[in-house]
């Protein structure tokens, strides 16, 4: 089974996941860690994560339908010395509906099965995040 990939700034060019489509991706993932614009002591966590959310909504589900292929999405969460990063994990089928998402910004897992080997996708178990 082939599987694609896309990284970070990935996201903002809709070839690189019609190309992953064309040569037979099966499943795309797009891993990524887009910093918080502000300074780190009054960041503000919400508004980052939904702004975020917003562009995996509507990018990749857009996306994921445009190409027919399944994409899942794992954000960086958490702080560093200098950067934060929003966190969030998605699963967003070929029709570009969402399958799976994280609850909120915080640090965790999102694990889905997914049936993806043969016939239609089907979500198969989607557990909630787990904590650190």
């Amino acid at each position: 089974m082939t599987i694609g990939l896309a990284i970070c700034a990935d996201i903002e060019n809709p070839r690189v996941f019609a190309d992953n489509a064309q040569h037979g991706a099966r499943l795309i993932f797009e891993a990524a860690a887009p910093g918080l614009d502000g300074p780190q002591a009054t960041r503000d966590w919400s508004a980052g994560y939904q702004w975020w959310r917003q562009e995996c909504q509507t990018r990749l589900a857009s996306y994921a339908r445009e190409n027919r292929v399944p994409i899942a999405v794992a954000t960086q969460a958490g702080r560093t010395v200098d950067e934060d990063f929003p966190g969030g994990g998605y699963v967003f089928g070929p029709d570009g509906a969402c399958l799976a998402a994280t609850a909120d910004w915080s640090v965790g897992a999102l694990y889905v099965t997914l049936d993806i080997a043969d016939g239609p996708l089907r979500p198969a178990r989607a557990a909630a995040p787990s904590g650190t």
